[in-house]
């Protein structure tokens, strides 16, 4: 979708630029103050009807105060309400779980020292499930939704895999095994140029996560403590929510990516394949133009192969 390109209405442009700025050099001067930054030329060039890659189009409309699809020459063509993300080449989870690989621990005494080097069990499980591309729907996130991200805002669900790229457990005590945490995963349209401002206020959403994160686990369940900084939370992140909404005119997208996971091992394993299965998810935070209502991801997950009958 990045690369779509599109031409607008040079009527409907035209006069929606005129409604606020006398020429195309005006709108190019106070387009960098509103972090659309867009070139006097281009603006002539899409009022004159000329194909311009999508993204640029959105950064006119939205800089004039309208949707792109309102302006589009063809609306049919574009509908800028909805997104399509690709992360499918990021590996964002394991094929086995944590589970498995301490059962294969348990084949071993205190003394002996797993093969992690070899990575038999890890392997196996590779050869076992089947790596496709999956599409998670996105939806415009409430903000229980956003609170609750706190609890994945650092994870502690984890999937091993048998590759060392894009993992965190490279190395390690014993050769550990190499690991993707299940943490919150951030997305953000391409087209949004972020100014300091925003990052600011990113930046405080993201520490007022983080803290709710490591709060729940030290307090105690249900306690004034535990109850107290959960308002607190609620607080400040519907604040933050509110002026992102109103001085930016974002909102926040949510969703969830699931996989497959081989979960226990047995001696029959490696010679039959009698592994059991689970689910992992991890939940994503997408930031978007308040106007997009629904995301689709493109994301990379494991699948258990269907047996012929």
């Amino acid at each position: 979708m990045a690369n779509k390109t599109i031409s607008l209405d040079p009527k409907k442009s035209k006069r929606a630029r005129i409604a606020l700025y006398a020429n195309p050099k005006a709108m190019a001067h106070d387009s960098g103050t509103k972090n659309y930054k867009i070139s006097e030329r281009t603006i002539r060039s899409i009022e004159e009807g000329k194909e311009v890659k999508l993204s640029t189009a959105e950064n006119y409309s939205t800089i004039l105060g309208f949707r792109v699809d309102e302006l589009a020459n063809d609306p049919a063509l574009v509908d800028s309400r909805e997104l399509e993300i690709d992360i499918s080449k990021n590996q964002i989870f394991g094929p086995c779980s944590k589970n498995l690989l301490e059962d294969w621990r348990s084949h071993y005494s205190n003394e002996d020292q797993p093969p992690w080097n070899d990575l038999d069990i890890v392997r196996g499980t590779e050869r076992e499930m089947i790596s496709n591309v999956k599409v998670a729907t996105l939806r415009p996130a409430s903000l229980a939704q956003i609170v609750d991200c706190a609890n994945d805002y650092k994870s502690q669900s984890q999937s091993f895999l048998c590759s060392q790229a894009d993992s965190h457990g490279l190395g390690g005590e014993g050769n550990q095994v190499p690991f993707i945490r299940h943490d919150l995963i951030w997305l953000l349209q391409p087209s949004i140029k972020p100014d300091k401002t925003l990052v600011d206020k990113l930046e405080q959403l993201q520490e007022g996560l983080s803290k709710a994160n490591l709060t729940d686990r030290k307090n105690i369940a249900h306690s004034a403590e535990s109850m107290v900084q959960q308002l607190k939370t609620n607080f400040m992140i519907k604040n933050l929510i509110t002026t992102i909404d109103n001085e930016n005119q974002l909102r926040f997208m949510f969703g969830e990516l699931s996989s497959d996971c081989i979960d226990t091992f047995t001696r029959k394993t490696l010679i039959q394949g009698e592994f059991q299965h689970s689910q992992v998810k991890r939940k994503v935070l997408m930031l978007c133009l308040n106007f997009v209502n629904l995301a689709r991801v493109k994301y990379c997950a494991w699948q258990i192969p269907k047996v012929d009958t």
